[in-house]
């Protein structure tokens, strides 16, 4: 058994005062995750394996598209009034908390690994949200963090809910703490096998364009629907500059649309 520690540890960082036992836990978490074959049956597959390695009375998965908009979601044990209530009035709401939202401009490579929180709802200060939603949930704790695609673009985000009053203790948050970053580079994955569009499939059909390295780029966010902001935000460009980006690579195409540009970039990829 010591053995099998050990080799399974060489695949996570080490921490100081972890129980060995943890680093299996972690391993077998990923091991399961590793057979789901798209990103939807990967979050189910994670939450029902949660269940068991860090346990709750309630969670959720949003799923976004390249724009950061809601494309489906997955629950357990929620009312789907709370889902509507949240989507349809609490999003809308000018002074909803930044914090709480589904929506935010945050990229992978800024969160410095922090893209798992966990709150303590007694600790927040009070608001409309934490008197008619949290609090009528009867949530006491919530454990959110969310998975990135190619682009740094957040694409799954997760909340695990504990109505009880229990704290996720030391060993439940070092087995996620562990497996997560290793999790979300397998998330980060399916966006290279085709369960969404592959951005380097067939690229050599493009050759005859002369495009730029930041052309390509471009186009191929533009192929996978992404909005000229969201462009911007990953390539960490401004919008003028995408913009003339985008003429040149309309120039060279010889189009003048950004449908004419995708018809041909996309009737060049099915050939």
């Amino acid at each position: 058994m010591n053995a099998e520690i050990t080799d399974i540890t060489y695949a996570f960082p080490k921490l100081e005062h972890v129980d060995p036992s943890v680093y299996i836990d972690a391993y077998n978490l990923i091991l399961e995750c590793s057979q789901a074959h798209s990103p939807r049956s990967f979050a189910i597959k994670l939450l029902d394996l949660m269940s068991k390695m860090c346990s709750y009375d309630e969670a959720m998965v949003f799923f976004l598209d390249v724009n950061k908009k809601i494309s489906g979601k997955y629950t357990i044990h929620i009312q789907d009034k709370w889902l509507d209530e949240y989507m349809n009035y609490y999003l809308t709401q000018i002074e909803f908390p930044e914090e709480f939202r589904i929506y935010q401009d945050i990229r992978e490579n800024t969160l410095n690994q922090s893209f798992s929180r966990i709150i303590n709802w007694s600790e927040v200060p009070d608001s409309e949200f934490l008197t008619n939603y949290i609090k009528a949930r009867k949530l006491k704790y919530s454990w959110g963090f969310c998975f990135f695609d190619l682009n740094g673009t957040y694409r799954a985000v997760f909340s695990l809910d504990r109505t009880r009053n229990e704290f996720f203790s030391k060993i439940e948050q070092d087995r996620l703490n562990l497996a997560l970053p290793i999790l979300n580079n397998m998330y980060r994955n399916f966006f290279y096998q085709g369960t969404d569009f592959n951005p380097h499939e067939n690229q050599s059909g493009w050759s005859k364009y002369n495009f730029t390295k930041r052309e390509t780029e471009i186009v191929n966010l533009l192929c996978q629907g992404m909005s000229i902001q969201n462009i911007s935000s990953a390539l960490y460009i401004s919008k003028n500059t995408t913009y003339k980006h985008i003429a040149h690579i309309y120039e060279k195409a010889h189009v003048s649309t950004q449908q004419e540009l995708l018809f041909k970039i996309m009737s060049q990829t099915e050939n």
